[in-house]
C-alpha cells in the first residue's frame, strides 16, 4: 500500500475517533438531584409531562398563559432545572418548557421555541430564556423572533438585541467559575437600554440548576436551597411585572433616571447578597443593592 495511502487511513481513523469521542462527551448529561426531581414531581401544584424530548412544567389547574422555553446548559439534561424553575409555575402562574437538544448542544437547535410556540396556542406571552451555552442560543432565537422577555443564567448574548423591544434580565452567581467573564463584560453593550443585571452572593455556576460535578466550576458557599430562593426572590417579581405589562399592551418601561447608565453598559445591576453586606460593582455601572437578610 502506498504510503499516502497509509497516512490518509490514519488521519480518517483519527478524525473518526475524534468526532465519535465528542459525540459520546456530549450525549452523557448532568442531571439534576433525584431529591430534586422527586420534590418538584411531587408537588400537587406543578404538572410535569415529558413527550416528544420536551419536558413540561405547568400549573396543575391548567390556567397558565405566560410561558418560558428555556434552552439547558451544554450537556445539561432538563431534569437538572426543575428546583430552580418551579417558582416560576407555583408563584408566577408560568408553563414553563425545557426541550432537549442535539447531542445536548443548545446551539444546535436555536429555533426550538418555534415548535414549542406554535403548539402551545393557549400561551399568549412568551419568554425565552437558558443557562450558560443555551443562553447564547435564547438571545439568538430572540434577536430575530418577537418574545416578550429574555431571561438569561450565567449566560451573555453572542447576537445584538439591543434593538429589540423586549425585557432582559441578566443572573449570575458570585461563585461561578465556568461563566467567561470577558465575554460577559463585552456582551453588556448588545443588550437593550433597559437590561437587569444580578449577581447572586456565594452562587456558583452548577446551582441554576440542581446538578453536580461541572469541570471548573468554584464551590459555593450557599446550599442549593438558598441559591434557588435567592434566585426565585430576583426571577419570579420579574417575569410578573412584564407579563402583566404584556397584557396591559404597555411599552416596556424605561429605568429609573437613578438607574440610568452610559450606552456602552446598557444595563443597571443588582447585588444579592447572603449577608446584607454592600459591594462594589464594575465601573460604568450605577447600582440598585438589594439586601435580603440571611
Amino acid at each position: 500500500m502506498p504510503s499516502w495511502k497509509r497516512v490518509a487511513i490514519v488521519v480518517l481513523v483519527g478524525v473518526v475517533l475524534v468526532v465519535g469521542g465528542v459525540a459520546a462527551y456530549f450525549s452523557v448529561p448532568y442531571h439534576g438531584s433525584q431529591s430534586s426531581i422527586e420534590a418538584v414531581e411531587d408537588d400537587p401544584r406543578v404538572s410535569v409531562t415529558r413527550e416528544d424530548g420536551v419536558t413540561t412544567l405547568e400549573p396543575a389547574d391548567g390556567t397558565s398563559s405566560v410561558g418560558l422555553v428555556f434552552y439547558p446548559g451544554a450537556r445539561v439534561a432538563p431534569d437538572a432545572y426543575y428546583s430552580s424553575l418551579a417558582p416560576l409555575v407555583t408563584e408566577a402562574n408560568v408553563t414553563v418548557v425545557v426541550p432537549e437538544m442535539p447531542l445536548n448542544v443548545a446551539l444546535l437547535d436555536t429555533d426550538a421555541a418555534a415548535d414549542i410556540r406554535t403548539e402551545r396556542t393557549e400561551v399568549r406571552t412568551w419568554f425565552v430564556g437558558g443557562h450558560s451555552l443555551g443562553g447564547v442560543a435564547a438571545c439568538e432565537y430572540a434577536s430575530s423572533n418577537e418574545v416578550r422577555g429574555l431571561l438569561l443564567f450565567a449566560s451573555y448574548c453572542d447576537a445584538d438585541v439591543s434593538d429589540r423591544s423586549m425585557a432582559v434580565l441578566s443572573v449570575t452567581g458570585s461563585a461561578d467559575g465556568v461563566l467567561d467573564r470577558e465575554a460577559y463584560r463585552e456582551s453588556r453593550a448588545k443588550l437593550p437600554p433597559t437590561a437587569e443585571s444580578h449577581e447572586i452572593r456565594g452562587m456558583n455556576h452548577t446551582q441554576f440548576g440542581s446538578y453536580h460535578g461541572q469541570r471548573g466550576d468554584r464551590p459555593a458557599s450557599i446550599p442549593y436551597d438558598e441559591a434557588h430562593d435567592r434566585l426565585a426572590e430576583v426571577v419570579v417579581p420579574w417575569v410578573v411585572e412584564h407579563s402583566e405589562a404584556s397584557r396591559s399592551s404597555s411599552p416596556l418601561p424605561p429605568p429609573p433616571p437613578s438607574v440610568r447608565v452610559e450606552p456602552a453598559c446598557h444595563a443597571r445591576e443588582t447585588t444579592l447578597e447572603p449577608t446584607g453586606k454592600t459591594t462594589v460593582n464594575p465601573p460604568g455601572f450605577t447600582a440598585i443593592r438589594t439586601r435580603i437578610p440571611p
